[in-house]
């Protein structure tokens, strides 16, 4: 207790330290989930079917991993250097060496071996990238207990993965290509910067963020019940809530990176348009940064986020039946989309917070990992499904992947169906499912909040 008395207070340097951490995390996850698949398809040639059914695979063993690590670093005692912050320490750096090697062009070697290259490699990034994940998401849980401090940190880690996917869509279809084909070394280059960084803003992370909630060890001798702390979990309608609607949300969301090149590549005819949606990105970002925290303190993390996707929802469902020809009018529109469902993405690491609390005010024991990667393996899931989804869903409608192929006006007016369809469906069912499962109103959370404070008092005073 000494020492935690000792941590400097919670500042800007926490947030930004935080905001760091998801930057670091998304310079080679979300790069990869942006254009490992366009690489595996353009530059290996490999059947987008093939390349499906991988990415499941693959995805579902990495979802698997996660309550187990989460379950291991659980177990573990809190060292000098806090209990979350060592693994991110250890596991940056191999994570970023197996985010390069999976660029590596092997596209003229047997086909069977190319596949197995990219099992490989993929799995492999995929347990490291858990191991350092898991606890960072976690991390947040322990920095502070504050409501309106946690909301900023979810807030601020959004903005992490808002600065990556701002500056890769303006960057990435205008270094990646050349008239409007892929070259293969400039994806690899590309992945060696993105690694780089990220390992450089991880390891900041560990030095700018400190974490400052006192972790009860548990009894000596006392070993973690996994599966009672499973069946508490399934009984903890906040995270289910905050699972499902990850789940759906995601899906319909995460299908745009899936389908986004082709999109503009295809239908729209220039893959560079794509350039204008990331500098109009900085502009919507940075309202939606201004806008969601006072939106979220006004009427509620639930309740904004209902809202938000909602809107979405209804956009999309309206683009499906009538196409939009002007690239410039659609990125206007799916701009106007993105600020209101925003909400979502920006609040939804601190609703997993107040899903761990509930865990708490249900169990009386905080498994802040456990709680937090049987969420990640949910979100994973979800990114598994998508990532596959996009695959299947060109190979359904018969895309052909031959360098310099043409596709047919069929197959174009077949990318825009799938892109608009899904994502209204996924933002939908997110929205249903929030709204009549999820139980932390604003009310409640704060009547949950309160209550916890309590408790913990009562037991201090002993």
């Amino acid at each position: 207790m000494d020492q935690k008395k000792t941590v400097r207070p919670f500042s800007m340097k926490d947030k930004i330290g935080y905001t760091l951490g998801d930057l670091g995390c998304c310079f080679t996850e979300q790069y990869r989930a942006m254009y490992l698949s366009i690489f595996y398809t353009l530059i290996l040639q490999v059947n987008p079917f093939h390349v499906g059914i991988l990415l499941l695979i693959t995805k579902i063993w990495d979802a698997v991993n996660d309550p187990i690590i989460g379950a291991i670093v659980d177990s573990r005692k809190a060292t000098k250097g806090g209990k979350f912050i060592p693994w991110i320490r250890a596991f940056s750096f191999p994570m970023a060496v197996l985010c390069v090697l999976g660029f590596v062009n092997v596209g003229n070697i047997n086909y069977g071996l190319r596949l197995a290259y990219m099992f490989v490699t993929y799995v492999l990034y995929e347990a490291l990238y858990t191991c350092v994940n898991v606890p960072f998401g976690t991390l947040s849980s322990v920095m502070t207990d504050d409501v309106s401090q946690r909301t900023a940190l979810s807030c601020y880690r959004s903005l992490g993965g808002t600065i990556f996917m701002t500056v890769m869509v303006m960057v990435g279809p205008l270094f990646l290509y050349v008239d409007n084909q892929p070259v293969a070394g400039r994806f690899l280059m590309l992945a060696c910067i993105c690694a780089m960084l990220g390992l450089l803003c991880l390891q900041i992370t560990c030095v700018w963020c400190k974490e400052r909630v006192e972790v009860p060890e548990r009894p000596q001798g006392e070993k973690l019940n996994y599966l009672r702390v499973l069946k508490e979990i399934s009984h903890n309608k906040a995270l289910l809530g905050v699972m499902f609607f990850s789940l759906t949300g995601m899906i319909g969301a995460s299908v745009v990176n899936g389908l986004n090149t082709y999109l503009y590549k295809d239908f729209f005819g220039n893959v560079k348009i794509q350039a204008v949606s990331g500098m109009l990105s900085v502009l919507y970002a940075v309202l939606s940064f201004a806008i969601t925290k006072p939106l979220a303190n006004k009427f509620g993390k639930k309740e904004w986020c209902c809202m938000g996707a909602g809107f979405a929802a209804i956009v999309f469902g309206i683009l499906f039946f009538f196409p939009v020809h002007n690239p410039v009018t659609f990125i206007v529109i799916n701009g106007i989309c993105y600020l209101g469902a925003s909400g979502m993405q920006v609040l939804i690491w601190a609703m997993v917070n107040d899903a761990i609390d509930y865990h708490e005010l249900q169990t009386g024991e905080r498994n802040e990992g456990i709680v937090y990667s049987t969420y990640s393996f949910f979100r994973k899931c979800a990114s598994a499904i998508s990532g596959s989804l996009s695959s299947f869903v060109l190979g359904a409608i018969g895309y052909n992947v031959t360098a310099g192929a043409v596709q047919t006006a069929g197959v174009v007016n077949a990318i825009w169906k799938s892109y608009t369809g899904i994502y209204f469906l996924g933002y939908g069912i997110a929205v249903a499912i929030l709204f009549f499962v999820y139980p932390l109103t604003k009310q409640k959370t704060a009547e949950m909040l309160t209550e916890l404070k309590a408790r913990r008092a009562a037991k201090e005073s002993k």
